[in-house]
């Protein structure tokens, strides 16, 4: 018998995809095999529950805004146009979803986490743009990150249950869940699913998102626009507060971030890049995130 907060949650995904529905579904493929987690610990029954349970939503919250037009209409008219990061986006003709938050530079070398979960508290928490709710030394503490001189997902999602707890911006019933990148649909990509949650996590529930990367790997095929150069990395965490464009299958959809790694190798601010490049890091890494 699921214990009650799975009930709750597949509950409320059941309810959500019956209302948004109209006919009955076909059914799915069968998704394509979890990836490798990069030495991190498998997810239990319980947390993958969760985490299919709140992909169900988001994938109902997508396929209403897809059958009600919103994809075809204005999503963001307050000005003709709209700035982020110096670049003017035509706000009435492309779909986006953008929250405010504040790049914080990590204050240790394996303080990535920290710092995004710093980013994602302040967001929460409503802080003015030079304040912190919480260091990073005791975001550190809740993520278990100098004692295991890494911060893994689930640590990560330890530590922003911890630090967003009780926060203005959070969702009534929110929970924070680790989940795996997959290819649900079996097209040979995971951009799409990628998509799919940061634009639930940002424009319907209005919270960012952690996603850990190989930020500049020798080899790989994609990177970090906020690194210049290749890196020796064991991963790196980043914090997506937006989104650009529908998802196509090509670089045309643009997922916003925040990095923390001015003295690691990177660079500290709001950068963008293209959903598909980060879900490609995001594989190449342990393939999860924390949403």
């Amino acid at each position: 018998m699921f214990p009650r907060r799975i009930a709750m949650a597949v509950l409320s995904a059941a309810l959500l995809l019956t209302a948004t529905a109209g006919t009955a579904a076909a059914t799915k493929p069968t998704p394509a095999p979890a990836p490798a987690t990069a030495g991190e610990r498998p997810l239990t029954p319980e947390e993958e529950a969760l985490a299919a349970a709140k992909l169900a939503a988001a994938e109902a919250y997508v396929a209403l805004a897809a059958r009600e037009g919103v994809d075809l209409s204005t999503l963001a008219c307050v000005t003709p146009n709209a700035t982020e990061d110096g670049a003017t986006i035509d706000a009435c003709a492309i779909p986006q979803g953008f929250l405010t938050v504040s790049a914080r530079d990590q204050t240790k070398n394996i303080y990535c986490g920290p710092a995004v979960g710093q980013v994602i508290s302040n967001y929460s928490w409503a802080m003015a743009a030079a304040a912190n709710k919480y260091t990073q030394a005791k975001i550190a503490g809740w993520m278990s990150t100098d004692l295991n001189g890494r911060t893994d997902a689930p640590a990560l999602e330890d530590g922003l249950e911890a630090s967003t707890a009780g926060s203005p911006r959070r969702p009534a019933g929110w929970d924070w869940v680790v989940i795996n990148l997959t290819d649900t649909d079996r097209d040979g990509q995971f951009g799409d699913q990628l998509h799919t949650m940061v634009r639930s996590n940002i424009s319907n529930s209005k919270m960012p998102l952690a996603i850990p990367v190989k930020p500049y790997a020798i080899g790989d095929a994609f990177h970090l626009s906020s690194w210049a150069r290749p890196v020796n990395s064991v991963g790196h965490w980043i914090a997506a507060y937006g989104w650009v464009g529908l998802w196509t299958g090509t670089d045309s959809s643009l997922l916003y971030y925040t990095d923390s790694s001015r003295d690691e190798g990177g660079s500290t601010g709001k950068f963008k890049d293209p959903m598909r490049h980060i879900a490609g890091m995001i594989m190449d890494h342990t393939g999860r995130l924390v949403w």
